[in-house]
């Protein structure tokens, strides 16, 4: 499948692609914040083979629903990624037939500046490469060993990800494509698009039928409050993915989506397209969050970008520097470096983590609070009240079938922005709240150095440094 001079330098990628990714995840001491709620799972796993369905700590205590993954620290979720470089080769290599080009596709998928958040444990770490593996079998039908193959990574996508749906989108404009274009629909694709249709909902009915009783159509949205849906799904900002996906790629993209659809009918693109289109619109209609679509897009692009060598190289050889293909090359890669490679590495050093003072402050948690405390921190950091300190947070990011959502967020917000200590010690009273944390990312946020209620009458401080632990000692109930 991949010839032996091809395979050194496909080997050569991946190695360099792994080897930058874990060094900077090694560097980079903590996890992300949200990556915390996934090593408590990891953990629960290893310890006891099944996932945490029923989560004493987060909001207080809560049942959690969601589809069976296990990844591990750092080492996994990178080595995946890494492993995108692979299975884009061979996606580049399906629709060029060119093994320089697939190569250079190759290269820019290892480096995309959207996929090198190193120190996130995400779902989309699994996702991704399980996706774009199915969309090469797919594209290899009907021959019967890629049929069984893309059963089999089909049924672990519905299992990994709700955003799989992304793809049966794609599918479904893959099919009005062909049909405007006058392209023959394969049987064997129209059966197994029909398949997946099926089977994905099925499984999403068995997984989540109670979140959808519970939540209706805002299951979509996943009851985010409102006063934040916009972080989730924000509108599509051109300059934001030129940075995130690196400007060559994207615009090398673009153009040869254009060129696909409206001058060279190129059919075999016909499906990488589709799903450009499928999740332009989903993102358009916040239906799927603004970065894992443009992750996905970045992708594709990634290897749309082969054709783009490719029709680079045939346009040369019509001009009289045809002579000049291999300095093309070498001029492509030395661009490439400070466009592609320094982005990423800047988007990894950048990434958002605690620093070791603000685990340290959450660790004391264990030893400063009873075993049956609820802490107040910042909705990021809810995770890292659950998982370092191992006591009940008010509020974290997972929001699914909490059904005073909106009142909860609005309640902690009050707490670091309200002025009058009876209306905070009321909140924390209607959560049985007597913890709560500042830490350097709540001064920055809301602009605060202490909370403005704080007197050492009712509150005593229990741990002091760059973040500080208070114990509220009064009650309204108490004065009444």
């Amino acid at each position: 499948m991949i010839d032996k001079q091809a395979r050194k330098w496909l080997i050569a990628i991946f190695v360099v692609t792994l080897a930058t990714r874990l060094t900077l995840a090694f560097l980079i001491p903590n996890f992300t914040y949200d990556s915390y709620f996934h090593l408590r799972q990891v953990e629960h796993i290893t310890n006891t083979g099944l996932p945490l369905y029923e989560d004493p700590l987060s909001y207080g205590g809560r049942e959690l629903v969601f589809l069976p993954l296990e990844l591990v620290a750092k080492i996994i979720p990178n080595l995946l990624i890494a492993g995108l470089t692979i299975i884009v080769y061979l996606l580049g290599k399906k629709i060029t037939a060119d093994t320089p080009a697939a190569l250079f596709s190759a290269l820019v998928a290892g480096f995309l500046p959207i996929l090198f958040f190193t120190n996130a444990l995400t779902v989309e770490s699994l996702f991704f490469p399980l996706v774009f593996l199915a969309i090469y079998l797919f594209m290899n039908l009907p021959e019967k060993k890629y049929v069984y193959g893309y059963i089999t990574v089909f049924l672990l996508l519905s299992l990994t990800s709700s955003a799989t749906f992304l793809l049966l989108v794609g599918f479904g404009i893959y099919l009005l494509l062909s049909l405007v274009e006058g392209k023959k629909i394969n049987r064997a694709e129209l059966e197994l698009i029909l398949f997946s249709t099926f089977f994905y909902l099925w499984i999403q009915l068995i997984f989540f039928k109670s979140v959808l009783l519970q939540e209706g159509i805002g299951f979509i949205w996943q009851n985010i409050p409102s006063a934040i849906i916009a972080e989730y799904f924000p509108a599509i900002s051109i300059t934001q993915a030129l940075v995130l996906v690196s400007i060559i790629p994207f615009v090398a993209g673009i153009w040869v989506v254009y060129r696909s659809l409206f001058q060279l009918k190129n059919t075999r693109a016909f499906l990488l397209i589709s799903l450009v289109i499928s999740t332009t619109i989903l993102t358009w209609l916040r239906l799927i969050q603004f970065e894992a679509s443009l992750g996905f897009v970045s992708i594709i692009l990634a290897i749309l970008f082969a054709s783009f060598y490719q029709e680079a190289l045939i346009f040369l050889a019509k001009t009289k520097i045809a002579h000049l293909h291999r300095r093309f090359s070498l001029a492509l890669i030395i661009l490439l470096l400070p466009t592609l490679v320094y982005p990423a590495l800047a988007a990894a050093w950048q990434q958002e983590v605690p620093s070791e003072e603000e685990v340290i402050a959450f660790k004391t948690l264990q030893v400063n609070t009873p075993p049956d405390a609820r802490v107040l921190a910042l909705l990021k950091e809810g995770h890292l009240v659950t998982y370092y300190g191992q006591r009940k947070n008010l509020m974290d990011g997972q929001f699914a079938l909490i059904p005073d959502i909106e009142e909860r967020f609005a309640d902690s917000q009050l707490l670091y922005t309200t002025s009058f200590q009876t209306q905070a010690i009321g909140i924390m009273d209607k959560y049985n709240l007597r913890y709560l944390m500042i830490t350097s990312q709540a001064r920055k946020r809301f602009d605060i150095t202490i909370f403005k209620y704080f007197d050492t009458d009712c509150f005593q401080r229990i741990y002091k440094n760059e973040t500080r632990v208070y114990k509220t000692t009064c009650t309204l109930t108490t004065l009444e």
